[in-house]
């Protein structure tokens, strides 16, 4: 059966380089022969891993390979290229090997490789989402964000292992020799005012603890919130404009929402439904603080569902001089 790098991974061909590495060391975990010692299906599968990963880690193998698939080596041609003839280039001790310590520095028990290592977890960055109000991106402001973490144990430093007072190496107490421990972690976040939603905010040393102490950072996507008048277009507001249909004839003031309250436009004779008008530094502050942008304000021209009888009156009146024009 033709091999399909992609499937083994999980992965669609799409994939970028982040999601193809975030795969890799889960599956990697998962069937490590250390993890699963004496399990032949475990430690093949674990080789599928890796020869998956380490053709499409390489931007140029992966292109050859999205090309010509498993014959990506000879270029199409169905004959045996460099390192075929039947041998996995994957051997313990080798390549499959070297990749998985990159992520993981060894599993900390005793591995068929040869030799007692100390698994290293290393430090890694953290990214979770902020929703905030238009409200908020237009005054800036400071968000308290609470979110979970899978530090390094700090008894066996992430290794899984420790040693027990029988002078043997068995399971961390504390990880129970998963290496890891789950932390809740509180920080505040500044958000500048007139941030772009999906924008993100680093917090260094946030993130992740390794074996060796030291955190990756905190990434915060800004994700900013519907809202049910306005619309954001960059740092202008759109919002719609009520206009009684008489105004609308004869011209007048009417009443404009705007973020933070409300104020008045005057609309001409003759006003059209969909006309914009523009207000003038009532929209989104900018970044950096010192000036806005503008409220579009689009006419809805309204009608009132019930008349007074006068007013009707004054309407046949209307309608019967000007007919259809």
């Amino acid at each position: 059966m033709p091999k399909d790098y992609y499937k083994t991974l999980g992965l669609s061909k799409g994939a970028d380089e982040k999601e193809i590495k975030a795969s890799y060391r889960k599956l990697a975990r998962k069937y490590h022969p250390d993890v699963n010692p004496g399990d032949a299906a475990a430690e093949a599968k674990f080789k599928e891993v890796g020869e998956a990963y380490e053709v499409l880690s390489d931007p140029d193998k992966r292109r050859k390979y999205d090309m010509f698939g498993e014959h990506w080596e000879t270029g199409g041609m169905h004959g045996p290229g460099p390192g075929a003839g039947g041998q996995t280039r994957f051997q313990a001790g080798d390549g499959f090997e070297s990749i998985f310590e990159q992520f993981f520095g060894g599993m900390g028990v005793e591995s068929p490789f040869g030799g007692f290592r100390q698994r290293q977890v290393a430090p890694s960055d953290v990214e979770t989402q902020l929703d905030v109000t238009l409200e908020e991106i237009d005054a800036g402001s400071t968000r308290k964000l609470v979110y979970q973490t899978m530090d390094a144990c700090t008894q066996c430093r992430g290794g899984g292992q420790v040693k027990l007072t029988s002078g043997q190496t068995g399971p961390c107490p504390t990880c129970r020799g998963g290496g890891l421990v789950g932390n809740e972690r509180q920080v505040s976040v500044k958000v500048p005012a007139g941030i772009a939603s999906g924008k993100k905010l680093r917090v260094a040393g946030r993130g992740v603890t390794g074996s060796n102490g030291k955190s990756g950072d905190l990434y915060v996507v800004v994700n900013v919130l519907p809202h049910k008048l306005f619309k954001r277009r960059d740092d202008d507001l759109e919002v719609d404009l009520e206009v009684p249909y008489h105004i609308a004839a004869l011209g007048g003031d009417v009443k404009v929402p705007t973020l933070h309250g409300s104020g008045t436009i005057h609309v001409s004779e003759g006003t059209q439904a969909g006309q914009l008008f523009r207000l003038k530094g009532k929209g989104l502050t900018k970044m950096g603080g010192t000036s806005k942008g503008d409220l579009l304000a689009r006419a809805k021209i309204t009608v009132p569902k019930h008349l007074e009888q006068a007013e009707r009156k004054l309407l046949e009146q209307i309608r019967d001089k000007v007919g259809n024009r």
